[in-house]
């Protein structure tokens, strides 16, 4: 990497003036030369809608404060310079949709006695996602020692799109978590009142919400009143859990939602400030230097006689 795109690059990670998060998403939809939806608001056909701001739930931590983009220095034609030259300099993008999307710069959940990643090869996500899985679980072992290791189902694969059997887990911000259990249960057992271990899962399910950044929960509407129960009898606000929880007909802002086929985990969605922002400003050259390298590889000898065959 040239002296002047590092100096680019300090400038973008030291930035302390400029846009904040949510300033870049003031332009409208708009498609990449492969379809791909570049929405923020984008979501599963059968999902209800994104709650709005949810000031109640108390943010707090680094991990979920408004940040500033490390772009937001940078004008247009410099971060095209780092795009075309070091995409990797730009880290984890969250492309499009979804249900619909991309996946570039992933990172893999690394291997923790605290966690077992189910297929290592759907491991990859944001950088964000990545960081708030490893906080929530870590918490959890801080506060009860000697707990079993997590299955970790899909997040992504590495680089996004469609990932089967899901519908979604395509952009890097989508992943599958287990349920702790007061047995041996293995991966993908139903969660019921005799096996479930309530203590250790709200504590993975409260960190989730309030410590990182959680766009919604999907938790089977049976093992919601566990983990209710539970949080009730260790004092916690029945007003701010009958938001939490999607108990209350009629309501669509709750964060954990029921949705079918999720007794035996969670599906959790993360907002992800950074890596969705980056896209959005990065993807038109990300995609120009994709599709001219293509074309490069296209037009060497013996390609060309390959293609013939």
């Amino acid at each position: 990497m040239n002296p002047w795109l590092m100096g680019l690059l300090a400038a973008a990670v030291s930035a302390l003036a400029g846009a904040g998060a949510t300033s870049w998403w003031d332009v409208g939809p708009e498609q990449d030369e492969l379809g791909i939806e570049l929405s923020a608001d984008a979501e599963l056909p059968d999902d209800a809608e994104d709650a709005e701001e949810r000031p109640w739930l108390g943010r707090q931590t680094p991990l979920a404060i408004d940040v500033v983009h490390p772009l937001a220095a940078l004008e247009d034609q410099e971060i095209e310079a780092i795009a075309l030259n070091n995409p990797e300099a730009l880290g984890s993008m969250s492309v499009g949709a979804p249900n619909r999307g991309a996946l570039i710069n992933s990172v893999q959940l690394p291997d923790s006695p605290f966690w077992q990643k189910v297929d290592p090869d759907h491991a990859w996500g944001t950088r964000e996602s990545i960081e708030f899985v490893q906080y929530a679980i870590t918490r959890v072992n801080e506060q009860f020692s000697g707990s079993p290791a997590l299955y970790v189902g899909d997040f992504s694969a590495r680089g996004g799109g469609k990932l089967k059997p899901h519908k979604s887990h395509q952009s890097g911000r989508d992943v599958d978590l287990g349920y702790y259990y007061s047995d041996d249960s293995p991966w993908y057992r139903r969660a019921h009142a005799g096996n479930l271990d309530r203590a250790r899962t709200w504590a993975l399910l409260e960190t989730l919400i309030t410590e990182t950044r959680v766009e919604y929960v999907f938790m089977d509407r049976g093992v919601q009143p566990l983990l209710k129960e539970y949080a009730l009898a260790q004092g916690e606000d029945p007003g701010w859990l009958s938001l939490v929880f999607d108990g209350s007909p009629g309501r669509k802002d709750a964060i954990v939602r029921h949705r079918w086929g999720h007794a035996t985990h969670m599906h959790v969605r993360f907002e992800n400030p950074t890596a969705e922002l980056t896209a959005r400003r990065s993807f038109p050259w990300i995609q120009k230097a994709r599709l001219a390298a293509a074309k490069a590889q296209r037009s060497k000898p013996g390609a060309l006689r390959r293609q013939r065959r």
